[in-house]
């Protein structure tokens, strides 16, 4: 794997979490959506959260980077999650 694959992959849970979590969306889809889940239940909750999001969408993403085996895998799902984390928290 290289490390610019792996950067770009961290870039693009980053941006899709923060657009599913945050943003209203087209015609206000994904506000629509949040405000119909709702904050009561830890559903709801982690549809609010960027860092939620992208704890989820590290693991499909890291399907598409190289990697040898499953423990890798493991590994680089967890990677770029935290690399969403640092993202977010250099962002703001």
């Amino acid at each position: 794997m290289t490390a610019l694959s792996f950067v770009i992959g961290i870039l693009a849970v980053y941006r899709v979490s923060r657009m599913l979590a945050l943003e209203d969306g087209p015609f206000d889809v994904l506000s629509g959506v949040r405000e119909v889940i709702g904050q009561e239940s830890w559903v709801g909750r982690g549809v609010a959260c960027v860092l939620c999001i992208g704890f989820w969408l590290a693991w499909p993403v890291a399907l598409l980077l190289p990697v040898q085996n499953w423990g890798e895998y493991v590994l680089t799902a967890l990677a770029v999650a935290a690399g969403v984390v640092i993202v977010h928290k250099v962002i703001g």
